[in-house]
């Protein structure tokens, strides 16, 4: 067994816990990152629609509102300034009958408040000029929405943190952690399960799916301080067809999701989803195709001619959820002393959509609340 010591842990090497290690490297923070998967992003962040969001649906004041909205414009300046495949594409929001009208009004004015700007309202004509093959009766116009890959700019990220020098180690399972009142202790296997004792000064856990597992190993952390969390399986289906779309098209948001929306790939082909389904585990990524019925009847409220033979079932995503009963209640989840009372400890609960556009801007704020 061997021993090893750092200042500085960041348990998981998604979107989230990259971006803070990566903040943590620029002010010469020695930092390890421990990944309990052969690569970068393999869960939450490489299974989601790859959409910059503007940050018009969250509540005012929330975790969820400051940091997409900050988030959006640091994501852009990065993708242009590292050159991350990266697109401008702007976001339809559909009302497809005349009483969801009002809906996207209160959207609107949600998003006003949030400091979202240039937001602006569509008559069914203006629409279609924009989109002839989108069906509304009027939409929102949102100039801020794009996409980006999310795999080319993880891997930015990661190339960053080991120019510094700091270091990542997949195939790194933390099986328990243990704190002295100065210093954490974690034992964690490798693929031989072969133990290594790290000890650190500062621990984040950005473990997303996992992180009320990662929670659970903290020995001195009392149990009923962490959060259950629920697992909402997102299943996509594609369609390998460029239909000249050049907007994201979103309905209006229902249940626990944003509706079923229209994203596009980099290469202008198309994809549909996320939907929610609720699973038992972490890791149900077989795609639902029993789902695709109901993709038909929601996509075809905003694309009545698309062609339901060409849609094809593509890959699922797992988002973490905190509260399955209370929408408004969805917001990301930062347990620091104040809540835990163990200093320079900080757990990242509930960190799902919009946690891509997030990244940046959550990461200056870990990184300020451990300095």
């Amino acid at each position: 067994m061997t021993d090893f010591s750092v200042e500085t842990v960041v348990i998981g090497a998604g979107v989230v816990g990259l971006a803070i290690s990566r903040e943590f490297s620029n002010i010469n923070r020695e930092t390890l990152v421990l990944e309990s998967e052969k690569h970068f992003g393999n869960v939450t962040s490489s299974r989601n629609s790859g959409v910059i969001h503007a940050g018009i649906y969250y509540p005012e004041k929330s975790l969820k509102s400051k940091f997409c909205i900050e988030g959006n414009i640091l994501l852009y300046e990065y993708c242009k300034r590292h050159k991350i495949p990266h697109r401008n594409t702007k976001k339809i929001l559909v009302a497809s009958s005349s009483g969801q009208i009002q809906i996207i009004d209160q959207i609107k004015i949600n998003a006003e408040k949030n400091g979202v700007r240039n937001i602006k309202k569509l008559t069914k004509s203006q629409t279609l000029q924009l989109e002839p093959l989108i069906q509304c009766e009027e939409s929102l116009l949102v100039p801020s929405s794009g996409i980006v890959d999310p795999i080319s700019f993880m891997r930015s990220l990661e190339g960053q943190i080991l120019d510094s020098g700091n270091m990542i180690s997949y195939q790194s399972l933390v099986s328990k952690i243990n704190f002295d009142g100065k210093i954490f202790t974690l034992r964690v296997l490798d693929n031989n399960n072969q133990d290594t004792i790290i000890k650190c000064k500062y621990l984040i856990n950005a473990t997303g799916l996992y992180a009320t597992k990662i929670a659970n190993k903290i020995e001195e952390l009392q149990k009923d301080l962490i959060p259950k969390t629920y697992y909402a399986k997102g299943n996509y289906f594609s369609v390998n067809k460029n239909f000249g779309i050049r907007h994201l098209v979103y309905p209006i948001p229902e249940g626990f999701g944003l509706g079923i929306h229209l994203t596009l790939e980099l290469d202008n082909s198309i994809k549909f989803g996320p939907d929610v389904e609720w699973v038992d585990t972490p890791d149900d990524y077989q795609v639902n195709t029993d789902r695709k019925q109901y993709f038909i009847k929601e996509i075809h409220k905003y694309f009545p001619s698309l062609d339901v033979n060409l849609l094809q079932p593509n890959y699922s995503g797992i988002r973490p959820i905190l509260n399955n009963q209370d929408k408004s209640m969805r917001d990301f989840v930062i347990n620091t002393y104040e809540e835990h009372h163990i200093p320079n400890l900080i757990n990242l609960y509930g960190i799902e959509s919009p946690g891509l556009t997030s990244s940046l801007a959550m990461a200056k704020h870990i990184v300020q609340l451990v300095n």
